[in-house]
């Protein structure tokens, strides 16, 4: 009996999980009918600051703490939403791979990262800026040459993520080096299917629970 109970509750749970994923998956492809695209990012905590010097250990054990994390997830959303006009903003939480001992036991879990995908950037929002947006363009883009010194031409979508990674920059944790935040357009719904089962990957695969890997706080869902 113990064997088939064991299964029934594991059936159970899968099915919970699948309900809570595609949840997630249909509010966030919803924006899908308003917007003409995505941008997905992945934001790294960087060890060293803009100068080259190492970070204290007291600011970068907090790259393992979920609720230190979430403080950067809510300031970064703000100032997307505040510097580029963007309406949809979802940020996940992931670690990185965590320390083994020789077993293959966890001695020390990863710190985390961050994927955030936003919703589209209105062109308005770069042709005529508002005031903390045109303080953007004074950051760096690529190859670290400020962003008001670079050509851009009509290309509008290199310049929405040149802006885009610059207020993913503005967060202390996020240094100026160009790996530290990488910026990718969603044009298409399979796509943004695809990085979204990418972002809930260790919550779908039972590793972790849903509000280990979503940050509601800095989110923009809406209660079913």
């Amino acid at each position: 009996m113990s064997s088939i109970s064991n299964k029934t509750n594991t059936i159970k749970k899968q099915e919970g999980i699948k309900v809570i994923a595609e949840t997630i998956k249909k509010q966030i492809m919803e924006g899908m009918e308003y917007y003409s695209n995505y941008y997905y990012s992945v934001c790294s905590f960087g060890f060293y600051d803009n100068y080259g010097n190492k970070l204290p250990p007291s600011t970068i054990r907090k790259y393992w703490d979920k609720y230190e994390v979430e403080k950067t997830c809510i300031l970064i959303r703000n100032i997307i939403k505040e510097h580029l006009c963007v309406e949809q903003v979802y940020v996940f939480m992931e670690r990185h791979q965590p320390e083994l001992d020789s077993d293959g036991d966890v001695v020390k879990e990863g710190r985390f990262h961050l994927n955030i995908i936003t919703s589209s950037i209105p062109d308005s929002a770069v042709e005529e800026p508002n005031r903390k947006c045109r303080r953007l363009f004074y950051e760096p883009g690529r190859m670290g040459i400020p962003i008001n010194q670079l050509s851009y031409g009509e290309d509008l979508d290199q310049l929405k993520i040149d802006l885009l990674n610059a207020c993913c920059r503005k967060a202390d944790w996020i240094n100026k080096f160009s790996g530290s935040v990488n910026t990718q357009i969603l044009w298409e719904h399979s796509d943004v299917e695809n990085v979204i089962d990418y972002c809930l990957k260790d919550f779908i695969n039972d590793k972790v629970d849903f509000t280990d890997v979503i940050c509601f706080k800095a989110s923009d869902y809406y209660k079913p």
